[in-house]
């Protein structure tokens, strides 16, 4: 008989962990509070920042390293069975610097990729020119700035993935129950039970994909896992034709271009609790950011703006595995702004722990023993 697990949370997290462990024959039910693939993964601009699994030693590089191995299969396989193609695309990114401190940054980041044998090289000024045409005007104006090109970069169209995903589980039986809250967690004879539609139910496994909710639901069980939401915001412009080619990156912020013209400029982090929403100056610093590097982005088709809340752990590594002491209850959460790059391989460890087969990397490091705090500390990361 097919072990029944249920995943509460229908973000990239969940649906990735639904598809994987279907496709090795588990029976997986998914609920969520809203619309399937409509949070923060649904508010991501999709950019896979560059990973090797192969020359990685810190956990979460492996774990990015596992991810980036696994999307092009992903991509490929999702396209091949759903007919949704996910918009995974090795476009290259640009890197740019334009302070001392910014260029001191880079430049270790530049070492550090390169010591894991991720190719990321500075341009000359006809090089920059060559690769983007549209940052003359800013490299010509701007005094003692720099620009790394990193290859391995991806863009995804995140609603796409996340549609892709659920139609992919849909095909193997997967049961979503959608604008369904979880109204209550609790532990009997040390496993857990949740209460959806006014009924308590228990499955072989619970997984909790839950995002910034995490330590709310957790709560129930008197468990604090210290997960903080962190706000982003992103305009999104139009022109009759894609800018830029790469995804150009300075330290935060992001400009993304898709095929189409659609452009996508993020990012900002603000730590005011679960309010969603967009404001005037963030956008206005977002938009200034944008024309400052590219000014045709001037006279851009501003179509909207949004906002998504990011799970953020006080040490910035994901919470993945068991929860102790609660024999059949998981958590795979806490991915803060690479929810979307590291869901492959998020899901492959959640279902090598359910199928007990040995982890493809290890997993310490993101076990959930981890101690208290009322703080959570912002984590170093350019995705």
């Amino acid at each position: 008989m097919s072990k029944s697990v249920t995943i509460v949370g229908a973000g990239a997290i969940g649906l990735s962990t639904a598809w994987e462990l279907s496709q090795r024959g588990f029976k997986v039910t998914v609920i969520d509070k809203s619309v399937t693939g409509r949070g923060t993964s649904w508010a991501g601009a999709g950019i896979l920042p560059p990973a090797n699994l192969s020359n990685s030693f810190d956990p979460i590089d492996r774990l990015r390293g596992l991810s980036h191995q696994l999307f092009p299969e992903w991509a490929a396989k999702l396209q091949t069975d759903t007919g949704i193609d996910t918009g995974l695309q090795r476009c290259g990114g640009l890197y740019l610097a334009e302070t001392v401190g910014e260029i001191a940054s880079m430049s270790g980041m530049a070492e550090y990729w390169q010591e894991m044998e991720i190719e990321c090289e500075p341009l000359t000024s006809d090089e920059i020119i060559a690769h983007e045409a549209a940052l003359e005007y800013w490299w010509q104006n701007t005094d003692n700035a720099a620009v790394w090109h990193v290859p391995d970069e991806y863009q995804l169209r995140s609603p796409n993935y996340l549609a892709a995903l659920k139609t992919a589980c849909e095909q193997l039986g997967v049961i979503f129950f959608e604008n369904t809250d979880v109204t209550d967690i609790r532990c009997r004879g040390g496993r857990a039970e949740i209460q959806y539609e006014g009924t308590w139910r228990t499955t072989d496994s619970i997984v909790l994909t839950t995002g910034v909710w995490t330590g709310k639901i957790a709560a129930s069980l008197d468990l604090k896992l210290s997960i903080v939401p962190v706000r982003g915001q992103i305009v999104l412009l139009k022109t009759s034709q894609p800018l830029i080619r790469n995804i150009i990156n300075m330290g935060q912020r992001y400009i993304l271009a898709r095929e189409d013209g659609h452009t996508l400029i993020g990012s900002n982090e603000e730590e005011i609790g679960f309010e969603l929403g967009t404001t005037d100056s963030v956008l206005k610093s977002l938009l200034d950011f944008a024309t400052h590097l590219l000014p045709d982005l001037k006279s851009a088709e501003h179509v909207k703006s949004w906002s998504g809340l990011r799970p953020m752990t006080f040490d910035g590594f994901p919470m993945i595995g068991p929860i102790p002491g609660v024999e059949n209850l998981y958590v795979a959460a806490g991915h803060h702004r690479s929810g979307l790059h590291l869901s492959p391989g998020t899901a492959v460890l959640i279902a090598d722990m359910l199928s007990e087969v040995k982890s493809r990397i290890p997993i310490d490091a993101f076990q959930i023993r981890k101690p208290k705090s009322n703080h959570a500390v912002r984590p170093n990361t350019t995705t």
